[in-house]
């Protein structure tokens, strides 16, 4: 518990340095830009390659998969449980989509991978991953689709757009490093000394991101409407419940169910309001959730690893 609190502190102190840097105008909009495409090209494909190549072989790759297909079907039930929320609880026209989506879809890259690499090692990114791409398919196709649903212009469920969303470098990095891994390839040190040196990038540059936004959306614009309240409810409590009981009735490893666990618990996935803008859906509610949960998930992380303790 002490180790995990720890370790919170020292998420929110490199997200204390975003914000203050954009407060201080040293990280505009061009400046972010910078950071996300710098994360998101080099940083999470290294870290794919440097810890697949690490910590699984041949016989490891079938789990995997099986893990995939467990993620995968866990969302959608997430999502079938946004989708609920909203019916019960009335969430008004113009946000049920981008409500559902938030419910059931994390901020896995973001902020999955870095808290994931600090609570349970540098192994566990390889895992985020095999989240990461069950979890992209479905944001980039149902996501979307039902976020496009709360305005005027209505989204195709699959275009050569959402193709191009769905072959991340993130996902070409992890499909690289499981051809390697098959092929049982040994990579010169300097391409591992890459990787390594690159996948290093991926926790403070994340949250000093994170911090960006967060000086962005304007902490005095945080309001806990009754949907806010039921986004943070779905996101931070019930997604998490229900990838455990998910995850134990597949029989996942304990080290790998907690790690979904986890990343289940994490803020609203970043690309949401974006997104929702793109498609006439709610993007000043989206931000709103985004920053909320940010603050929260990374609060709540204790009390889960202690949660985890007596679970596993």
């Amino acid at each position: 518990m002490l180790d995990a609190v720890q370790i919170v502190v020292a998420l929110f102190a490199m997200m204390s340095v975003g914000y203050v840097l954009a407060a201080k105008g040293w990280i505009d909009e061009q400046v972010a830009v910078f950071i996300s495409k710098t994360i998101v090209n080099f940083g999470v494909p290294a870290a794919a390659l440097d810890n697949m190549l690490h910590n699984f072989d041949r016989a490891m790759l079938g789990e995997a998969l099986l893990a995939a297909v467990v993620a995968f079907g866990a969302i959608l039930l997430c999502l079938l449980l946004g989708r609920g929320m909203a019916a019960l609880f009335h969430v008004r026209q113009g946000r049920k989509g981008i409500f559902t989506v938030m419910v059931g879809c994390a901020n896995t890259i973001f902020i999955g991978l870095p808290v994931c690499q600090a609570l349970f090692g540098e192994a566990a990114a390889s895992y985020v991953l095999i989240y990461d791409m069950a979890h992209s398919l479905i944001f980039w196709t149902l996501g979307v689709y039902l976020m496009s649903r709360d305005g005027s212009e209505k989204q195709p469920f699959f275009s050569r757009k959402t193709l191009k969303k769905l072959l991340s470098p993130g996902l070409l990095g992890l499909l690289a490093a499981i051809l390697l891994v098959l092929l049982e390839v040994e990579l010169p040190l300097f391409a591992e000394k890459t990787f390594k040196y690159f996948g290093g990038l991926c926790t403070p540059m994340a949250l000093i991101y994170v911090g960006y936004v967060l000086h962005r959306t304007g902490l005095k614009n945080l309001r806990l409407s009754k949907d806010v309240l039921l986004v943070i409810l779905g996101r931070v409590v019930l997604t998490p419940i229900v990838f455990y009981f998910v995850t134990k009735l597949a029989g996942l490893p304990a080290e790998l169910s907690m790690v979904f666990v986890a990343v289940a618990a994490m803020p609203v996935m970043n690309n949401t309001p974006i997104v929702a803008g793109e498609y006439g859906s709610d993007e000043a509610f989206g931000s709103q959730c985004l920053a909320i949960t940010m603050v929260l998930s990374l609060l709540t992380m204790p009390l889960l690893m202690l949660i985890f303790n007596n679970l596993y």
